[in-house]
C-alpha cells in the first residue's frame, strides 16, 4: 500500500535510505559510464568551496579559511533543519495514512487488537456489568414518584439485572445526605461526580429525569475563581451582602488558578453540627438567611457584570446542571429517560404552601418568572430538542389540594402505577439493547486484558521518579544487562510502590524496545482469572495463542497439562514480535496448585521473551524464597529502594498538578519531614490526600501529619466517620474486613440494609418508603477509599477488599477487636448469604424512637444455584460465617447437615473446601456429634465424591448407622428427589472404625510413600501422573505438590525431615519441606535403569546411590557434595531393583538379582562380606529355585536385620554377616511383600495381599491385622497407633489403631450368603427380578459347584442344585436364553435347563481349543468353532447334533465370529486373513473381504451385523481423514453386505486431534468393544475410557459418554431405559447409570471394593 522512508541527518549532511543508483559508490567518487567520458560533469559548488584548480585538472586541496568553515557550518545546520522538517512532514503523512487504515477497522475490532497485545496507551471502555442510573429531580414535587420507583420498580429491575449477571444501582442524591456534607457545601460536587461515574460505568440507561413544573434550588457556589469573584465582589451594591461575602469567602492560593473558597457553615455557626436539635434548627435558619442574601446579590451582580452564558452558572438550579451533564453529546441517545409529568393548569392555581412544593409561586414575582422561564428553556430548548421522542414518557394528571396523593386520588394512584410499569419496561428495553451490543463483542479474554490495562493506567496516573529502578528494568528488557535469560524479580515490603513501578514499566516497555512487543500484564488478585494459578496460566496461554495465531486449546482441569502448555507458550515469541510478561504481586496468588512454590515458572527464557515479577520478600509468602532458588543472576533480584527526597518532592508536585492544587513552602516541608520519618510511598500517598484539604490560609499549627502509616490510616478512618457517620462507616468497614474474601458493593448495600443500627442512624434525615440503605451512602464511602480498595476476584465474581495489608490490619484493630460484636457481624453476613431476609421475608425492626414493625428489605436471593450456575459466593461464605458467629445449630440446618448444600458445594468447588468447613466446625463445636459423623463418613467417601458430588446421598446412607443423633439427616437423605444408586446391603466401610481418612490422592496408582519421623507428614509418588505430593497426616489434607514433573521413582525424607529427596531420571532433586525451595540437585552416576538410592546417616543426611559395583555417597548437608565412591570388594553388582535400607550407621542392600545381601558400615566406610538371603532349593524335577529377597529392614538398635521373600513368606532375622538368629516360619498361604520395624523396634509389620500384619519382635507373635479393601502397595507407622497405607488404587488411607474395629458390611445372614461362598458368574433372567447364579458352595470344606435361580425381591433362592460333575474350575457357563445355560467342560458342551435344573442336552463332538465364542440363534441353533478351529459348525439344540460345518477353505484359524440377532448371517475373522461372511439359512459361505489394500491385517477384531443381514460393521486400524501419517487408530467400517462395498466409517477425529495436540500418548479413540444400543444406534467402548454413540444410518457421532477414568464394562438390556457402565480398575471402581435417550448421566456409585470381590 505504501512504504516507510526513514531520513537521517548524518555528521556531514543529509542522506536518504533510498537505494543508490547503479554505479554510485558510497565510499568513493562517482564514476561515469564510458560513453560519457568526453562530457564534462558540472557539480554545484558548496558554500565556502574553493574554485582553484590544480595543474593536473583536479580541484586543489587547500585548507579552508575560518570564514569558510563558519559558512559551511551554517550550511550544514540549514540542511539539518530542512531534513528535520522533511522528517516531521513524513511522520505526519504516515500518521494520516495510518488513521485512514484504522478507520477502515471497526472500533470494536481496533479495541480488541490493541488490548490483546497489551497497548497501555489505549482508551479502555468500561467492562463493568453494572446498570447504574442517576435519578435527577427536584425534591419536594417528586416524592411520590421516587417512593413508588424505589418500592416497586427498582426491586424488579434489580432482580432482572441479577438474572442476566448485572448489578443494578440507583444514585438518588435527594436523600441520605448528612449534615457534614452540607456543612462543607459538597452536595453539588458529589452529584456531578456520581453522575459522571454512572455515565462511565453503566450499561444502557444512566440518567433518569423526573423534571416537571419546579425549576428547583439554585446552589450557592463553593468555589469561585478569584478573577470572577473579585469582579462580582467589586460590583455588589448591598453593603450587608458585601460584608457576608467577606465573612464567608477566603482566597485560596493553593488552588490553581487561585480561587475563593466558601467556608464551612460550622466555621461561623458552630451549632450547625450540634447534636441539640433546637440549636441545630436555629443555626440552619441563620445560614439559610445569610446564604439567601448572598445568593440574591450574586445572581443580580452576575447578570450585570457577565455575559448571559457566564452569568447563567450562578443562577441556574442544580437540577439544570445535572440535566445538562446528562444531555451531553453521546450521553443522551441510548442512556437518558425523561418521565415528564404535566399537571393540568397548575400555573393557574392559587399560590399556597402545597402548590409551592410543585412549582415556584412564592416570593418576588421577578424571581418566580425567572425560574419558570429558565425551566421552559431547559425543557423546550435543551431536553426536547436533544432527546429522541421514545425516551420521553409523557403523563398528564390533575391537581389536587394535597398535590400528588395516591392515597386520596384514584387517578394519581393509577398514574403512579402506570409510571412504574412504563419505567420498568423501558429500562429493561434499554438494558437489553445495550447488553446485546455489548455481547456482540463479549470476549472474556479481551475483558481480562482490559481489566489489567485499566488498572495499570490508574497506577501510572501521577507517577514520577524511580528513574534508577526503571533504568534497571529497561536494561533487562532491552538485553543490555546481565541475567537476561531469566525472569526479573522486583521485591520489597508492603507499601514500597512495587505495583506502581511495574505499571510504569509496562507503560514504557513499548518505547524501550526496538520491535513493538506483546505485553501480557496481570496484577494478580485483581480479577477472578488472575487469582488462582490454573485460571491465570490458562488466561495467559489463551492470550499468547491468539497473538501468535496458534490454535486454541480447550480448558483443562489438569494443572500438570496447564503448566506444560504455559511453558510451551513462553517459547513462542519471535524476533519481530517479542514477548514481555509482567506479573505483579505473586504473593496474592491463591495457595491452590502449589502456586507460590513457583515450579510453574520457566526459569530460563529465550532471547525474545522477558518476564518481570514482583512479590513481597517475607518467607511466609513463599514466593521470594522459591524464586531465589531458581534465579541465579543476583542482579535479577531487584529490591525496591527507598525514595530519595528529591524524588518525593517531584512526585508530590506531580500529584498536586493533577488535582489543580499546590502547597505553600511551609506545608511542603511538613510533608517532606513526615516522609523522612516514614519513608514509604503509601505514607506519602496518605499524606498527600490529607494535604489536598489544606488551603493557603489553613493555620500552620493545624497542618499536622501523622507519624506512621497506621496513624495516617486511623486519621483517614476518623475523617470518614465524621463525614459519613460513625455507625455507617464502622459497620461497612467491619463487614468488608470480616467478609471471608471481601464483598461487592451490592452485597454491602444489602447487608447494611438489614442492619437496623445503621438504618436508624441514616433515617434521622428522612424515612424512605422502604426500609433499605440509600444506595449512594455506601458509594460515597467507597469513593473516599477508592485509592486503597481494589476490585479482585473471589468465588468467581468481583469483590472489594483492602489493597494494602496495612489497611487490613488497621481496620481489624479499629473495627473488629470486639469478639462478641464480631459474632454479630458474622451472623449478619451469614444471614445474607443464606438469603434469610430475601424473597419477601420481612425483617423485624425497632426504630430509634422505639417504634416496632417488620419490612421487606428487598435483598438479593441466595439460592444454591442461579440457573445452571452454582452460587459460589453463598457456598463459600455461609458455613464460614456461621462458624465464626458461633451458630452451630444453623450451621447444621443450613450447611453441613443439609444434603442439598453439601451436594452443591461439592459440585461447585474442590472437595477439600467442604472438608475444611467440617474441620473448622469440629474445632468450633467439638461436642457436635452429627457434624462429626457426617465428616467421618465423607472422609471415607472421598473417592466417590471427587468422581461425582451426587454420590453424597448414597455414600452417606451406605456408611451412617441410623441413631437418634442422625435420624433426621438420614430421613433428609431418603427424601432426596433425584435418582441414586443404593446397594440393598451395606458394602461400604462405616465411620467409627479404624479407617479415618480415605483420600483420593492421585488419578492413578500410588507407587511408593515415605513418612516423617514424627509421623506428621507423608509423601506419595504417582509415576503415571508424574506427581509427588505432600500430605498432612493429622488432617488428611493435601499440603502441596513437590517439585518436578518428570517421572519420579522414589521420594524420601532426609536431613531431619527438613528436606525431601526425589529421584527423577538421572538426578536426585532435593527441596525444603516447609517452603518447597530447591535445596540442591545431585547428578547420579550411570542411568536410573541400574541405580538404586536410599538415605542414611545421622538425621538421614547421606544420600547413597548403588550402581554397578560401586556405592556413591553424597553429603546432603553440603549441597549434595560427593564424599567418596566405594567399590564393593567382592564386586557385588547393584541395580535399580536392589533393595537398600539405611539407618544412622549402617546400610543393608541386595544385589541386582536380590539374591545376596551386603551391609555397609558408614563409620568405617567399608562393606561387610555378602551373604545369600535364602538357600537354593530344588523342585520335583531337580531344577534350582532361588527365592529373591522381597523386603529388608535394619532393626533400630542396629545389631541385626530382617528380610523376607514373597515365595514362602519366611522372615529371617540375622546379624550383618548373615548368621541366622531366628525366623518366622514359612507360610504357603501368605505372600509377604514388605517388612518394616517400628522406631522403637518392639514391633514389625509386613504386607500380605490386602492385609497389613503386625508382629511382636521379641516373641514373633502376630498381634494384629489391618484389613484393606485392595491389595497393599506400602504402609508406614511410627507409633503403632496411626498407620498410613496405599493400596492398589489412587487412595491414601489413614488409620487409627486405637479405635475399635468395625466390619464393613452388615452381618445379615441372608439366603445368598448361606448358600454361596464364591460367586463365579451372574446374569439376569426374565422377569428381571430373577438372576442366574453360578458359584461355589458356602459349606465349610466344600468346593462343590452350585447353579441356582435367585429372587432379588425376596432375597431367596427359588431353585438351586449342586453340580458335582462341574466342580472343575475350568468349567465355564454361558447364557443361551431365559431358561437355558450352556456349560463348557473339557471342550465338551452341555445344555442345562433352569426349569428342570438338570442337563437337557449333551452336544455332539468337541469345540475349538481355547475358543469361547458360542452364539445362540432364534432358530434354536448354536454356532461355535469346530474342533480344529478352522471352521464354524451349527448345532441343533433340540437334538444336540451338528447340522452342518461352514467351510471357507482358508488355512488360518477362525479367531472370532458374530451372528446377527435373527440368526441369518454370520461373519468370522481370521488371523491375518480375510473376513468371511456366511449365509446361515442356506448354510454356505457368501464371500470374503480381504484385508488389503483397504484394511490392516488385523482388521475385524470387533464386528456386528444388523438384524436384516444387510450391513456389517467391523474394526480396522488406520489413519483417520485429516490426520497425519503415524496416527493409526482402530475405528469402524460400515459395509454393505448385498452390494459388497464400504459405505462409510465411524470415528472421532475431533478427540483424536485433541490428544495429538496435547501430545497425550496414553489416550486414543481406538475402539475396544462395540454393542448395539437399538435399531438405529451403536455404542462403542474406547481406549480413552469414553463411550461413543453413533448413528447406524449415517455414521454420525451422536454423543460421548464421558466420566470414566479406567477401562469400562458395559451392560445393556433392551427393556431398560438405562445404560449401565462400570469403571473396572481399582483406581476407579465406579458404577454409572445413563439415560439411553438423552445420554444424561443419571447416577453413579463408587465402591470400596471391586465388583468381583463382593462375595469372595
Amino acid at each position: 500500500m505504501y512504504k516507510r522512508y526513514v531520513f537521517t541527518v548524518e555528521k556531514m549532511g543529509c542522506s536518504s535510505s533510498q537505494p543508490s543508483q547503479q554505479g554510485n559508490n558510497a565510499s568513493g567518487p562517482r564514476t561515469a559510464p564510458e560513453k560519457e567520458t568526453d562530457k564534462s560533469t558540472v557539480k554545484p559548488q558548496e558554500p565556502g568551496a574553493s574554485a582553484v584548480t590544480a595543474k593536473d585538472g583536479d580541484p586543489a586541496k587547500k585548507p579552508l579559511t575560518e570564514q569558510q568553515k563558519a559558512e559551511f557550518k551554517i550550511y550544514l545546520e540549514e540542511q539539518a533543519k530542512l531534513a528535520k522538517e522533511l522528517e516531521e512532514k513524513i511522520k505526519e503523512t504516515m500518521a494520516l495514512l495510518l488513521k485512514k487504515e484504522e478507520a477502515k477497522v471497526s472500533p470494536k475490532d481496533a479495541l480488541k487488537a490493541k488490548a490483546i497485545v497489551g497497548r497501555i496507551d489505549m482508551e479502555c471502555p468500561s467492562q463493568a456489568k453494572i446498570v447504574r442510573i442517576f435519578t435527577s429531580s427536584t425534591f419536594t414535587d417528586t416524592k411520590q414518584e421516587r417512593n413508588m420507583l424505589m418500592k416497586y420498580a427498582y426491586p424488579k429491575l434489580k432482580e432482572y439485572c441479577r438474572k442476566i449477571g448485572y448489578e443494578f444501582q440507583v444514585v438518588d442524591m435527594r436523600w441520605g445526605i448528612r449534615d457534614e456534607a452540607t456543612d462543607d457545601h459538597m452536595t453539588t460536587e458529589l452529584c456531578l461526580k456520581e453522575l459522571k461515574l454512572c455515565q462511565k460505568l453503566s450499561t444502557g440507561p444512566n440518567f433518569v429525569s423526573l423534571l416537571s413544573h419546579k425549576y428547583g434550588y439554585t446552589p450557592f457556589p463553593r468555589v469561585i475563581e478569584s478573577e470572577e469573584f473579585e469582579k462580582i465582589f467589586n460590583n455588589v451594591e448591598d453593603k450587608g451582602a458585601k460584608d457576608l461575602f467577606q465573612k464567608w469567602y477566603r482566597k485560596d492560593d493553593n488552588s490553581v488558578p487561585p480561587a475563593y473558597i466558601l467556608l464551612s457553615v460550622s466555621t461561623h455557626i458552630p451549632d450547625f453540627l450540634s447534636e441539640d436539635e433546637e440549636k441545630k434548627k436555629v443555626a440552619k435558619n441563620k445560614w439559610w438567611e445569610e446564604s439567601q442574601i448572598m445568593q440574591e446579590a450574586l445572581s443580580e451582580t452576575a447578570k450585570k457584570v457577565f455575559d448571559k452564558e457566564t452569568a447563567r452558572k450562578y443562577i441556574q438550579s442544580v437540577t439544570e446542571t445535572e440535566t445538562e451533564e446528562g444531555l451531553k453529546p453521546n450521553m443522551a441517545k441510548d442512556h437518558f429517560l425523561w418521565l415528564n409529568r404535566n399537571i393540568e393548569n397548575i400555573e393557574k392555581q392559587e399560590s399556597n404552601y402545597a402548590l409551592s412544593r410543585y412549582i415556584e409561586c412564592t416570593g418576588p414575582e421577578e424571581k418566580i418568572q425567572r425560574a419558570r422561564q429558565m425551566l421552559k428553556e431547559l425543557k423546550e430548548d435543551k431536553m426536547k430538542k436533544t432527546l429522541d421522542p421514545s425516551k420521553i414518557l409523557n403523563y398528564s394528571v390533575n391537581w389536587s389540594d394535597t398535590g400528588i396523593d395516591p392515597n386520596s386520588s384514584e387517578e394519581h394512584k393509577k398514574y403512579l402505577e402506570s409510571l412504574c410499569d412504563d419505567f420498568v419496561q423501558h429500562m429493561i428495553g434499554m438494558v437489553e439493547k445495550s447488553v446485546a451490543e455489548k455481547d456482540k463483542v463479549t470476549d472474556t479474554l479481551i475483558e481480562e486484558c482490559l481489566q489489567h490495562i485499566r488498572f495499570c493506567q490508574s497506577k501510572c496516573e501521577g507517577f514520577t521518579g524511580r528513574e534508577e529502578t526503571l533504568e534497571k528494568i529497561k536494561s533487562y528488557v532491552t538485553g543490555s544487562g546481565a541475567g537476561g535469560n531469566q525472569p526479573l524479580v522486583l521485591h520489597g515490603t508492603s507499601g514500597t510502590g512495587k505495583t506502581s513501578i511495574l505499571a510504569k514499566a509496562a507503560e514504557m516497555v513499548r518505547s524501550w524496545m526496538s520491535k513493538p512487543p506483546v505485553i501480557i500484564l496481570r496484577f494478580l488478585g485483581t480479577s477472578p482469572d488472575s487469582s488462582d494459578l490454573m485460571s491465570l496460566l490458562y488466561s495467559i496461554c489463551c492470550q499468547i495463542r491468539r497473538v501468535y495465531n496458534l490454535k486454541p486449546l480447550p480448558r483443562t482441569q489438569n494443572i500438570t497439562v496447564q503448566i506444560s502448555d504455559f511453558k510451551l507458550m513462553m517459547l513462542k515469541s519471535r524476533p519481530n514480535l517479542p514477548l514481555v510478561l509482567i506479573l505483579d504481586s505473586l504473593d496474592q496468588l491463591d495457595h491452590a496448585y502449589n502456586a507460590r512454590q513457583m515450579t510453574w515458572l520457566l526459569p530460563k527464557l529465550t532471547a525474545t521473551t522477558k518476564v518481570i515479577l514482583s512479590t513481597l520478600p517475607e518467607p511466609i509468602y513463599q514466593c521470594f524464597p522459591a524464586l531465589q532458588s531458581v534465579i541465579t543472576a543476583p542482579e535479577n533480584l531487584l529490591e525496591v529502594p527507598v525514595l530519595e527526597t528529591t524524588s518525593v518532592k517531584s512526585i508530590l508536585n506531580k500529584w498536586l498538578e493533577m488535582r489543580n492544587r499546590k502547597l505553600t513552602d511551609e506545608q511542603t516541608q511538613v510533608i517532606l519531614k513526615g516522609f523522612e520519618k516514614c519513608p514509604t510511598p503509601l505514607f506519602l500517598k496518605l499524606s498527600f490526600e490529607e494535604s489536598t484539604t489544606w488551603t493557603s490560609f489553613y493555620p500552620l499549627e493545624k497542618t499536622v501529619l501523622q507519624s506512621t502509616v497506621r496513624e495516617s490510616i486511623e486519621h483517614l478512618f476518623e475523617k470518614l466517620e465524621k463525614m459519613h457517620g460513625k455507625i455507617l462507616v464502622t459497620r461497612a468497614l467491619s463487614y468488608l474486613t470480616l467478609a471471608r474474601n471481601g464483598a461487592s458493593e451490592a452485597e454491602l448495600e444489602d447487608i447494611l440494609s438489614c442492619d437496623d443500627d445503621v438504618l436508624n442512624d441514616v433515617y434521622m434525615y428522612w424515612t424512605p418508603p422502604m426500609r433499605r440503605l440509600p444506595p449512594l451512602l455506601i458509594v460515597r464511602v467507597r469513593n473516599d477509599l477508592s485509592q486503597y480498595l481494589v476490585e479482585r476476584g473471589a468465588d468467581g465474581t468481583r469483590v472489594l477488599y483492602w489493597y494494602h495489608r496495612q489497611f487490613t490490619e488497621a481496620a481489624e484493630a479499629r473495627y473488629c477487636s470486639d469478639p462478641e460484636q464480631n459474632k454479630v457481624i458474622h451472623s449478619n453476613l451469614a444471614d445474607f448469604f443464606n438469603g434469610t431476609w430475601a424473597n419477601g421475608t420481612k425483617k423485624p425492626f425497632t426504630t430509634s424512637s422505639g417504634q416496632t414493625g417488620e419490612e421487606d428489605r428487598h435483598v438479593s436471593a441466595q439460592p444454591l444455584k442461579f440457573g445452571e450456575d452454582y452460587n459460589i459466593r453463598a457456598l463459600s461464605n455461609l458455613p464460614y460465617h456461621r462458624i465464626q458467629a458461633g451458630d452451630g445449630k444453623l450451621l447444621e440446618q443450613q450447611c453441613l447437615a443439609n444434603v442439598y448444600f453439601l451436594l452443591s458445594k461439592i459440585g461447585a468447588m474442590p472437595l477439600t473446601a467442604t472438608l475444611n468447613d467440617f474441620v473448622s466446625a469440629i474445632e468450633a463445636f467439638p461436642d457436635n456429634q452429627l457434624i462429626k459423623m457426617i465428616y467421618d463418613s465423607m472422609l471415607l467417601s472421598q473417592n466417590g465424591l471427587v468422581i461425582d458430588p451426587g454420590q453424597i446421598v448414597p455414600q452417606l446412607l451406605g456408611r451412617l448407622e441410623e441413631n437418634d443423633v442422625n435420624k433426621e439427616f438420614i430421613a433428609q437423605c431418603r427424601a432426596y428427589q433425584k435418582t441414586f444408586i443404593e446397594p440393598e446391603e451395606r458394602i461400604l466401610e462405616r465411620p467409627g472404625g479404624q479407617l479415618i481418612h480415605c483420600v483420593a490422592a492421585h488419578k492413578s496408582d500410588i507407587d511408593m510413600m515415605d513418612i516423617t519421623k514424627d509421623g506428621n507428614l507423608v509423601v506419595t509418588v504417582c509415576q503415571s501422573d508424574h506427581e509427588i505430593s505432600l500430605w498432612d497426616i493429622k488432617t488428611g489434607q493435601h499440603k502441596r505438590k513437590v517439585l518436578g514433573k518428570k517421572q519420579c521413582t522414589k521420594a524420601l525424607f532426609c536431613c531431619g525431615d527438613k528436606l525431601i529427596a526425589c529421584e527423577m531420571d538421572k538426578t536426585v532433586s532435593v527441596e525444603e519441606v516447609e517452603t518447597g525451595k530447591l535445596y540442591c540437585t545431585v547428578n547420579l552416576p550411570g542411568t536410573t535403569a541400574n541405580t538404586s538410592i536410599c538415605v542414611a546417616g545421622k538425621d538421614k543426611c547421606l544420600l547413597l546411590a548403588f550402581t554397578q559395583t560401586t556405592c556413591f555417597i553424597y553429603d546432603l548437608h553440603d549441597n549434595g557434595k560427593i564424599i567418596k565412591p566405594l567399590l564393593h570388594p567382592e564386586k557385588v553388582k547393584f541395580g535399580s531393583i536392589s533393595l537398600a535400607e539405611g539407618t544412622e550407621n549402617f546400610v543393608a542392600v541386595t544385589d541386582s538379582d536380590q539374591q545376596f545381601i551386603t551391609v555397609l558400615d558408614l563409620k568405617s566406610m567399608t562393606f561387610m562380606k555378602k551373604f545369600r538371603g535364602f538357600e537354593i532349593i530344588y523342585d520335583e524335577d531337580g531344577e534350582e529355585e532361588e527365592h529373591e529377597v522381597e523386603a529388608i529392614s535394619i532393626h533400630p538398635d542396629e545389631t541385626h536385620l530382617a528380610y523376607t521373600t514373597m515365595f514362602t513368606s519366611e522372615i529371617i532375622f540375622a546379624d550383618f554377616h548373615g548368621n541366622k538368629i531366628k525366623n518366622v516360619p514359612e507360610n504357603a498361604d501368605r505372600t509377604f511383600r514388605s517388612l518394616d520395624f517400628t522406631p522403637d523396634g518392639k514391633h514389625f509389620y509386613v504386607q500380605d495381599s490386602n492385609h497389613l500384619i503386625f508382629f511382636n519382635t521379641a516373641t514373633l507373635d502376630e498381634v494384629d491385622v489391618l484389613d484393606h479393601s485392595k491389595d497393599l502397595v506400602a504402609a508406614k507407622t511410627v507409633d503403632m497407633k496411626t498407620v498410613v497405607s496405599v493400596a492398589d488404587d489412587s487412595n491414601l488411607r489413614i488409620w487409627d489403631r486405637t479405635r475399635s474395629k468395625q466390619t464393613t458390611t452388615d452381618s445379615v445372614d441372608n439366603n445368598f450368603s448361606q448358600k454361596i461362598k464364591m460367586l463365579m458368574q451372574i446374569w439376569s433372567l426374565e422377569p428381571t427380578r430373577y438372576i442366574f447364579v453360578d458359584g461355589t458352595a458356602a459349606k465349610k470344606g466344600s468346593s462343590d459347584r452350585l447353579f441356582g435361580v435367585y429372587d432379588c425381591i425376596t432375597d431367596k433362592f427359588i431353585k438351586i442344585r449342586t453340580m458335582v460333575e462341574f466342580n472343575n474350575k475350568r468349567c465355564k457357563v454361558y447364557q443361551i436364553d431365559a431358561t437355558r445355560v450352556l456349560v463348557l467342560l473339557n471342550r465338551k458342551l452341555f445344555v442345562f435347563n433352569l426349569n428342570t435344573m438338570d442337563i437337557e442336552t449333551k452336544l455332539q463332538g468337541f469345540t475349538g481349543k481355547y475358543k469361547s465364542d458360542f452364539i445362540y440363534t432364534p432358530r434354536n441353533q448354536l454356532i461355535c468353532h469346530t474342533k480344529a478351529s478352522k471352521n464354524l459348525k451349527i448345532y441343533d439344540l433340540s437334538t444336540g447334533k451338528v447340522v452342518c460345518v461352514l467351510k471357507a477353505g482358508q488355512t488360518m484359524d477362525v479367531e472370532s465370529f458374530v451372528v446377527n440377532s435373527t440368526g441369518t448371517v454370520a461373519c468370522a475373522s481370521t488371523d491375518e486373513g480375510p473376513l468371511i461372511l456366511y449365509d446361515l439359512v442356506d448354510q454356505k459361505v457368501m464371500y470374503t473381504i480381504p484385508s488389503k489394500p483397504d484394511y490392516d491385517e488385523f482388521f475385524g477384531v470387533y464386528k456386528w451385523i444388523n438384524a436384516e443381514g444387510t450391513r456389517l460393521i467391523f474394526s480396522t486400524e488406520g489413519m483417520l481423514p485429516n490426520m497425519t501419517k503415524g496416527d493409526s487408530v482402530d475405528h469402524l467400517v460400515v459395509w454393505d453386505i448385498q452390494n459388497k462395498k464400504e459405505l462409510f466409517r465411524m470415528y472421532d477425529s475431533v478427540y483424536q486431534q485433541k490428544y495429538k495436540a496435547l501430545k497425550n500418548m496414553d489416550d486414543t479413540t481406538s475402539v475396544e468393544e462395540l454393542c448395539q444400543l437399538d435399531d438405529r444406534r451403536m455404542i462403542t467402548l474406547n481406549f480413552d475410557n469414553i463411550l461413543r454413540v453413533y448413528d447406524l444410518d449415517t455414521g454420525k457421532l451422536l454423543h460421548r459418554l464421558e466420566g470414566h477414568t479406567t477401562s469400562v464394562r458395559l451392560q445393556l438390556h433392551e427393556k431398560s431405559p438405562y445404560i449401565l457402565t462400570y469403571g473396572s480398575f481399582n483406581e476407579e471402581d465406579c458404577i454409572r447409570l445413563w439415560e439411553k435417550t438423552t445420554y444424561k448421566q443419571v447416577a453413579t456409585f463408587s465402591l470400596d471394593k471391586t465388583v468381583s470381590s463382593f462375595f469372595k
